[in-house]
């Protein structure tokens, strides 16, 4: 366990928040910076120590988090609906209409590589990266997709072949080094690339539900951004903003839930929408064709 410097401004004065516990029992403190105000875990464990976190069965027993099993037909269905929701908010269809017919893309932190089957059907390059070996050797065995075991930030690219978009879907609150990867991803664009991030938003839902928050699962999940927080964080390394939307209101999906809870969940899911309220955020951002 190391005490580390904001990532986002490399302040090292916090305001402690809580703590919280795991499921092994273990305590981990969160923090609030006092100059930026992101949220993270500190002290935090090294690499080597979280990777160990993303065994095989962290992705077979994940019922906290609304489902079993990583690798099922079913999880697969719910998590391409819901990259297609994001997308078309994101307005991704108009802007994909756009481009060459020659398009590569790259989803760092792609776990399975289901974001990765999802644009080679839509007929792009598409390539992946995960430090996690279990839903490595999915993608590449079950999938038969171009997808690597490697830290994005140790990867020896090919800086010639850009990309025309890369993607971070609920993969930056997991790094070690959020900012350091945003920087990376902006030298491997195309001028008018465009980078496509979803992360949990630390906003009013988070605020009012502290440690009992859903989305507050450590030391997996190291940063929390607020909206702001991110959208200057992009804008300060050279990013143009193109579009964001939050939404989830907290309330998760239950096999087994009354009529009253789906009520209040078909209600309060569109409410939190509109009023850009959302617990979890979606944001497009592109590297500007000329400075």
């Amino acid at each position: 366990m190391k005490r580390i410097p904001c990532n986002t401004c490399g302040s090292s004065e916090f305001k402690p928040l809580f703590t919280k516990s795991n499921h092994k029992n273990e305590i981990f403190q969160i923090v609030r910076c006092k100059c930026c105000k992101l949220v993270q875990v500190s002290p935090q464990p090294s690499p080597e120590e979280v990777a160990s976190y993303y065994s095989e069965e962290y992705f077979l027993k994940r019922s906290d988090r609304g489902y079993d099993n990583y690798f099922s037909d079913g999880v697969r269905n719910e998590i391409s609906r819901v990259f297609g929701l994001n997308l078309r908010d994101l307005d991704f269809p108009s802007w994909e209409k756009t481009l060459s017919s020659e398009k590569r893309c790259l989803d760092v932190g792609c776990a399975a590589g289901y974001f990765v089957d999802y644009m080679q059907q839509r007929e792009w390059d598409s390539y992946g990266m995960d430090i996690a070996e279990a839903p490595v050797k999915f993608a590449k065995e079950k999938l038969g997709l171009k997808v690597e075991q490697k830290d994005f930030l140790q990867w020896e690219e090919n800086t010639s072949e850009k990309f025309d978009l890369i993607t971070l879907w609920a993969s930056i609150e997991h790094l070690h080094k959020p900012k350091e990867t945003l920087q990376k991803i902006y030298t491997l664009l195309k001028p008018g690339g465009r980078i496509f991030l979803s992360t949990c938003r630390w906003g009013i839902l988070a605020k009012l539900q502290g440690p009992s928050w859903r989305y507050l699962n450590v030391p997996e999940h190291l940063y929390y951004y607020s909206l702001t927080g991110i959208t200057e964080l992009c804008k300060s390394l050279g990013y143009k903003k193109k579009k964001q939307i939050t939404y989830g209101s907290g309330l998760t999906t239950k096999k087994n839930a009354g009529v009253l809870y789906k009520l209040l969940k078909y209600f309060a899911d569109p409410t939190v929408k509109f009023f850009n309220q959302g617990d979890m955020m979606a944001l497009s951002f592109e590297r500007p064709k000329s400075n």
